[in-house]
């Protein structure tokens, strides 16, 4: 094997290895970051956080290139039925219990900017 053929094979080398490094660091970002935005919607949720303190802590946790609007979405609805499966935890939701947390659902999603989810696929359909 000559000098060059193994240059090039060390080189390849080299590059697969900063592309997994950097692969590996931005996933590992991608999924703190989940974590703590998470963090922050079971808080709301709890009724510890108001919704526009709320927004302006997940803006200064997670850009919108870093985090998708329906993936911020899908993390949203799914502090919400956290919340109402912990409210619920074998008992009945009252109505107001139920309006309450409605009313946070849609409180925050206003704030955020967060569209139903159908509309968003609707739209992107449309667009195509």
């Amino acid at each position: 094997m000559d000098a060059d053929v193994f240059g090039m094979i060390v080189g390849a080398a080299v590059l697969a290895g900063v592309l997994v490094f950097i692969y590996v660091v931005y996933r590992r970002r991608r999924r703190r970051k989940r974590v703590l935005v998470t963090e922050l919607l079971k808080g709301y949720f709890q009724g510890g956080v108001p919704a526009d303190q709320l927004a302006r802590r997940t803006r200064e946790t997670i850009s919108h290139y870093f985090m998708p609007d329906a993936e911020l979405y899908a993390l949203v609805i799914a502090a919400f039925q956290d919340a109402v499966d912990a409210k619920l935890a074998g008992q009945v939701l009252s109505k107001e219990g139920e309006r309450k947390l409605l009313g946070l659902l849609a409180a925050l999603k206003k704030e955020l900017g967060l569209a139903d989810l159908y509309r968003i696929e609707a739209w992107r359909a449309g667009r195509e």
